[in-house]
């Protein structure tokens, strides 16, 4: 007869192994170098700096370098009169493939025409800045430029900016 409480048998002795496919030698670390590499701020918000000198003009801008999908970051151009005399007008125009990448712009002052802004009276040594609020609407990098002139002079300032998903 049978013993009331019989143990089970012993477990046979396996040896952990750990077996990985190929995608996911290839996925498991580019998983964890993600949350690593936005802790270093590669993923994060920049900003970029450019500047620029014509015969009677100094442009400078800061603009955002790298932000996020429906973020709102502000780009500023400083626009200063080098002549001896007033400049009448100086205008400063920004470049369509650029700003029609963001969505709910707004300048200030306020574009006259399409993405271009008229600076009045400027007088010798004097900057005026102008602001643009953009929105991040499309994914992706996004290259253009920002053109100041006064009569036949002109500054050209190149930008770049990447929108983050």
């Amino acid at each position: 007869m049978a013993s009331p409480n019989p143990s089970p048998p012993r477990a046979p002795s396996i040896e952990p192994k750990i077996e990985l496919t190929r995608k996911q030698r290839i996925g498991i670390p580019i998983l964890l170098a993600v949350p690593i590499l936005a802790l270093f701020g590669l993923f994060g918000e920049t900003r970029g700096q450019a500047h620029t000198t014509s015969g009677s003009i100094d442009v400078e801008v800061s603009y955002p370098a790298r932000f996020r999908y429906r973020q709102v970051q502000s780009l500023h151009v400083s626009v200063r009169n080098l002549s001896t005399t007033v400049a009448d007008t100086m205008r400063v125009s920004f470049d369509t493939a650029y700003i029609s990448r963001f969505s709910s712009v707004r300048f200030d002052p306020a574009a006259k025409s399409a993405y271009t802004v008229d600076l009045t009276d400027v007088k010798p040594s004097e900057s005026r800045l102008v602001s643009v609020e953009l929105w991040g609407q499309d994914y992706g990098s996004h290259r253009g430029t920002v053109v100041a002139r006064h009569g036949t002079d002109s500054a050209i300032v190149h930008l770049s900016t990447f929108v983050f998903p």
